[in-house]
């Protein structure tokens, strides 16, 4: 049955579905809806790791300059789906940092130090990656009670600050039907980059494409992140389409950089 799904989804013969579960990720979460204790433990240690990572490069921050960690994302909500990372935000006074860095993208600044970080580690949690982001505690949405879209949980607290809301069999079908059709949109797109042989910086469009039309959605929705954009970009990712833009993108870059003899 697998290798049957894989094969149709592989010749476009149907769509993937989008999954919508009827409990949050069991091996992160207990019946209750509280985060188990090791994922717990496990997630604010890396976090801890990464944060002592920066310190120990010489960034200035300080071990109170962390007002929260919370995760979010779909592995806090119920549309997880086996391509789903766990993501984790880190809600941080960044004056410290700005201050002794003028003029310095505080933000790329510390994804850089991230990937430098993570290269020499593989770092799963039941068999999924982690990703972290870094906020600062001023800016807007991301004040108490207000940490990002849609459900969020606070490591260190051990509580909801916002709960995921299930939503009806009706909504999901509603939202799926609009997501087929931006699904459908997308793999039109797709199937035009490889047949056009587009160059690398058309295909980081497109990928750009995809993931601002998801950003923009959440402004216009309501808190809970479920929305028709999210679900076709999920059905890409599920189909294999986004991972192969990003493969060919490599590819090309990597032959503009070759030097022949």
């Amino acid at each position: 049955m697998i290798r049957l799904r894989r094969h149709l989804l592989r010749h476009n013969i149907f769509t993937p579905a989008f999954i919508y579960n009827r409990r949050l990720e069991p091996n992160l979460w207990a019946a209750d809806m509280q985060l188990r204790t090791m994922p717990s433990n496990s997630l604010q240690m890396i976090v801890w790791h990464y944060i002592a990572y920066m310190q120990s490069v010489g960034l200035p921050i300080k071990d109170e300059d962390v007002a929260d960690i919370f995760l979010h994302g779909s592995t806090s909500n119920y549309y997880y789906d086996p391509t789903s990372d766990i993501d984790i935000c880190i809600v941080m006074d960044t004056s410290r940092l700005s201050g002794a860095l003028p003029g310095i993208d505080i933000f790329a600044l510390t994804t850089a130090m991230k990937i430098a970080w993570m290269r020499n580690r593989r770092i799963r949690i039941y068999g999924r990656g982690v990703d972290i982001s870094i906020v600062d505690v001023n800016q807007p949405n991301y004040g108490p009670g207000m940490y990002k879209v849609g459900p969020a949980y606070s490591l260190p607290r051990d509580m909801w600050i916002r709960r995921p809301v299930r939503l009806s069999n009706l909504e999901i079908r509603t939202l799926r039907r609009r997501a087929g059709k931006i699904y459908r949109r997308y793999k039109k797109l797709f199937r035009e980059c490889y047949k056009n042989k587009m160059s690398d910086t058309f295909l980081d469009t497109f990928l750009t494409r995809l993931w601002s039309e998801r950003r923009d959605a959440y402004s216009l929705g309501p808190l809970q992140p479920i929305t028709p954009e999210t679900m076709a970009f999920r059905m890409m990712r599920r189909c294999g389409g986004v991972n192969k833009i990003k493969i060919r993108m490599e590819t090309i870059k990597n032959k503009n950089f070759t030097l022949n003899a």
